[in-house]
């Protein structure tokens, strides 16, 4: 079955979560890499299919890369681009297969709010507070006890005796 410009997909490509795909155009030669470019994210690997009968490679325009030979219904291995940036490639066998790869910088992960950490010694500032707290208590304790049990002047205490 024959598509306007092009033929039947004859290489696929993944570029991790995009759906990138080599195809069979109705140029000379009738190969071609698509999407061009491909588009991905620092970090991600891309890994071409051929699913046409001739052997290709994906080979980077600056030497930096190769797929090597990808025979007829194999996988290349993955292939991984940390750097930002568009890398253009062209299948050593057929010199007019050319393509890119365009990548961007990740996208950033959710963000969230800074965990806070405790203190060397475990506690942090909530043991603190408690401590602090639990000393305050303590004296305001002890105070109303020494203030009960001391001894009375003259004139202190009279409301407290007892009738008779």
């Amino acid at each position: 079955m024959v598509l306007p410009g092009l033929l039947l997909v004859p290489m696929a490509a993944s570029a991790a979560n995009s759906a990138a795909q080599i195809v069979n155009c109705a140029s000379t030669p009738p190969w071609c890499f698509s999407p061009n470019p491909i588009r991905i994210t620092a970090g991600s690997t891309v890994t071409w299919t051929n699913a046409t009968g001739p052997t290709h490679t994906a080979t980077s325009d600056s030497g930096a890369w190769s797929t090597g030979n990808i025979g007829p219904g194999a996988t290349s291995g993955p292939v991984t681009f940390n750097s930002v940036g568009t890398f253009t490639y062209h299948c050593a066998i057929h010199s007019t297969m050319t393509g890119s790869v365009i990548v961007s910088a990740a996208a950033a992960g959710p963000t969230n709010p800074p965990v806070r950490r405790l203190a060397s010694g475990g506690g942090g500032p909530q043991l603190l507070i408690g401590g602090v707290l639990l000393l305050l208590g303590l004296v305001l304790l002890a105070a109303r006890g020494v203030r009960r049990n001391r001894p009375q002047g003259a004139g202190e205490g009279i409301d407290k005796l007892a009738h008779q």
